[in-house]
């Protein structure tokens, strides 16, 4: 702060100086020259006005001279041409008045010029008569009247004019004085400021003198300061000249070069800060070395080693900056650096965990992503060839539930050092997840990708992983890819080997599946994922919708209890509706029914508590959900939630789905039948053993599949079915639903053979559940139910 002070106040007294310097330099020359046009213009005017008079004056004269010669004239033409000239110089006398007043005159000048004009009037009469006479040759008395009259007048009209060339003196003269008053008051005002200038002159000079003795004090403080500074500071740091040479080392750049400061000082930077490449062993050249260092430059390598004098290598990072003098020349460089081998070894060690799996010590599911990618750049650019292998363990769930994690965990180490000899230096093995490997095979076709697969499959199939006193057989499931020019990204390349490896799997396990362009199978299990990821994004962004379709009674005593089926559909991005065998499939084949089912449910009850009009739905559950250990409580839940009455709902679920998960099928139908839910047995007849199962579930309605519905008026045999299920149904107590019924010929049979419900696009077509607006037959607008409070208590899983 102070010192910017200072500058400004230097400064602007030298611009004050500066400013006095040239005020009397312009004062002086501008009155100068003042006074010199002033003192011009005056002498000309007067000077002008002086000609004039003498013209005049000589006029004067010479009219009178001009009429005393017409008299001693004695040749009529020479007097003819004497009054030509007469006359002429009375007009050129008018003419020297005119320029006289144009000039301008002062009143005593005026007056003076008053007076000669009226002596020439009164001359003029006198004068006339004489040349008048003259030229007629009237001469007696001409003689005489111009030696007492005409004469006389002369002199006293050029007296006048004398006169008044000496009031023009005069003015002159008083121009010149007032010329000498103002030359003497502008060398005043001159002599004032260069006295100014000279006391503001010394003032300036005492205080830049005083402020140098200051600056230099705190020069010196400053140096000392940051020599201190520079000793005390953790980072090393190195002064060089323009040429590179060194001047200074302080205490923590002595220790890490293991230079002195002393023996330093003179040596070439390249000497004393002598770094190479960590990767390529290559000395550098910094820009600080050759004294080119043009601007400030921050990490020059971030694989920089520092060798010390005594052969010690250090991790460092360095800065460095030009020194410039006050011109802005360079004139040396400032280099700082600092050991960062620990933080360096440290970035090893966590961009290694980044990279690999911990427990295996293989690359990991990102740095493989990574390494796809290169290799299916590399592919399209130079149209390389390359071969992805996915593994998957066949036995490892076995083992990890027989023998627990600690078993899974070194079942996988062992596995990863089983098959690194088999990998070559230029491949990569990885461990994508759980017990799923990969390996890129760089520059390798089919044929030789397959050869080393099945070395992998030999070795895993003769290895037995031995876990305290029993001993397991660990197979693999292999897919296998060729990466090509024509090969997509690496999330469908991959996608496409998980897929292979789902065949391998599928035909029968511990075996290779080459992936082919051309496989019906591989790419319709291709579609299957793709559909996974397409009902994840349906849920994420709300696109799934509820239908519902009519089960109309037939049976007269099947009025009481009318229902509505629920039909879960799904919308494309484009708004479009996809029916649910399009993705059903693929939700059932990856686990995710369960989630379908969940939202159905929690969907319809909440749709059922915001009508209560009596309105009852049937609900599909998947077999998922019958298996899974927690949807029996989430139902519970649902109830507890929404306060709905149990008998509005009833449940229907599949034989198969029944039979495959039958202790929990049985305990979630008795659990939620204790409160009132039906339930409905769907698609009966399509199992193998239906009849012999119909005894253990306590079921309330039977739905005969469709496919005997549908031609049971054409086949014999489609009919004695739907017969036979209806009147076993009947006979044990159990309501019957006709699925599929597509016309009126059929909906007649149904009738004939009693069955109790129909259902089907012939009666009517799924319709959006907001749709609904009739009431069930024996219902009216005010038979709402009151809310139902359950105190549904949390169901323990059954026993399988």
């Amino acid at each position: 702060m102070f010192r910017h002070k200072s500058k400004t106040l230097i400064a602007s007294g030298f611009v004050l100086v500066l400013a006095l310097t040239v005020a009397l330099a312009g004062v002086g020359l501008t009155r100068m020259t003042a006074i010199h046009n002033h003192l011009k213009l005056v002498t000309e005017r007067h000077n002008a006005k002086a000609d004039i008079i003498f013209s005049m004056r000589h006029i004067a004269r010479e009219r009178a001279l001009s009429t005393y010669a017409m008299f001693i004239m004695d040749d009529p033409f020479d007097r003819e041409e004497e009054l030509r000239r007469f006359t002429e110089m009375a007009g050129e006398f008018m003419r020297l008045r005119d320029r006289l007043l144009e000039i301008g005159l002062k009143e005593n000048e005026r007056i003076a010029l008053d007076k000669v004009l009226e002596q020439v009037r009164l001359y003029q009469p006198l004068h006339l008569a004489l040349v008048d006479k003259i030229t007629h040759e009237r001469r007696a008395d001409v003689k005489d009247e111009i030696l007492r009259h005409d004469l006389l007048r002369q002199r006293t009209m050029l007296g006048q004019l004398d006169e008044m060339v000496e009031l023009e003196r005069v003015e002159i003269g008083k121009a010149t004085a007032q010329a000498a008053r103002e030359y003497n008051s502008a060398c005043l005002v001159m002599v004032l400021l260069t006295a100014i200038i000279m006391v503001s002159g010394f003032f300036i000079a005492s205080y830049v003198i005083h402020r140098t003795r200051q600056v230099e004090q705190a020069l010196a403080r400053e140096k000392e300061h940051a020599e201190i500074t520079l000793h005390s500071v953790g980072d090393a740091v190195i002064a060089a000249d323009e040429q590179g040479n060194v001047n200074y080392l302080n205490p923590a750049a002595e220790q890490m070069t293991g230079w002195r400061n002393a023996e330093a000082r003179g040596q070439p930077l390249r000497n004393i800060y002598h770094i190479i490449n960590e990767t390529t062993r290559k000395a550098l050249e910094h820009p600080a070395m050759l004294g080119v260092l043009d601007t400030p430059i921050a990490g020059l390598n971030k694989h920089t080693l520092l060798i010390s004098r005594r052969g010690w290598e250090l991790a460092v990072e360095d800065n460095a900056a030009p020194i410039r003098n006050s011109d802005g020349e360079n004139v040396g460089a400032i280099l700082v650096f600092r050991d960062v081998t620990e933080q360096r070894q440290m970035q090893k060690q966590l961009s290694w965990q980044a990279s690999h799996d911990p427990l295996t010590g293989l690359a990991n599911r990102r740095e493989f992503e990574v390494l796809l990618e290169r290799l299916i750049a590399s592919a399209k650019e130079q149209d390389k060839h390359h071969a992805l292998l996915y593994l998957d363990l066949d036995q490892f769930k076995v083992i990890n539930d027989t023998c627990g994690h600690v078993a899974g965990d070194e079942l996988l180490r062992q596995i990863a050092g089983l098959m690194r000899p088999l990998i070559r230096d230029s491949d990569t093995l990885t461990r994508l997840g759980g017990d799923e490997f990969g390996i890129l095979l760089e520059g390798c076709y089919i044929p030789q990708a397959e050869q080393i697969a099945h070395k992998v499959l030999e070795l895993l199939e003769d290895f037995r992983f031995v876990w305290q006193d029993k001993s397991f057989r660990v197979g693999v499931s292999i897919g296998l890819v060729g990466i090509h020019a024509g090969s997509g990204s690496a999330s469908s390349a991959l996608s496409v080997a998980d897929g292979a490896c789902y065949m391998a799997k599928d035909k029968g396990r511990n075996r290779v599946w080459v992936h082919q362009d051309d496989d019906r199978e591989a790419a319709h299990r291709q579609g299957e994922m793709e559909w996974v990821s397409r009902i994840m994004r349906a849920f994420d962004e709300d696109r799934f919708v509820l239908y519902y379709q009519r089960v109309m009674p037939l049976a007269a005593d099947a009025e009481d209890y009318q229902c509505r089926e629920v039909l879960v559909r799904m919308r494309a991005e484009n708004g479009e509706l996809i029916p649910p065998m399009a993705f059903i499939p693929a939700a059932e084949r990856y686990g995710m029914m369960s989630t379908v089912d969940r939202w159905v449910v929690k969907t319809a009850f909440t749709w059922l508590a915001g009508h209560p009009s009596g309105e009852r739905l049937a609900i599909n559950l998947s077999s998922q959900s019958l298996g899974d250990e927690d949807f029996l409580n989430f139902v519970m839940e649902q109830f507890r939630t929404t306060r709905l009455s149990p008998r509005r709902i009833c449940f229907e679920i599949t034989e198969t789905a029944a039979i495959a998960n039958w202790n929990r099928a049985t305990h979630f139908i008795a659990a939620l039948r204790a409160h009132g839910c039906r339930f409905a047995l769907d698609d009966f007849g399509s199992g193998m053993s239906s009849f012999g199962y119909l005894k253990g579930l306590a079921i309330d309605f039977i739905k005969i599949d469709g496919a005997f519905v549908r031609d049971m008026i054409d086949d014999e045999v489609d009919f004695a079915m739907v017969e036979a299920v209806n009147r076993i149904g009947h006979v044990m107590g159990i309501r019957t639903t006709a699925e599929y019924v597509e016309n009126d010929q059929i909906l007649e049979k149904l009738r004939e053979l009693g069955v109790d419900y129909a259902q089907g696009y012939g009666l009517h077509m799924p319709q959006p559940l907001e749709v609904i607006t009739e009431l069930p037959a024996g219902k009216t607008a005010n038979s709402k139910e009151k809310p139902f409070d359950l105190d549904f208590p949390v169901i323990g899983r059954p026993a399988v």
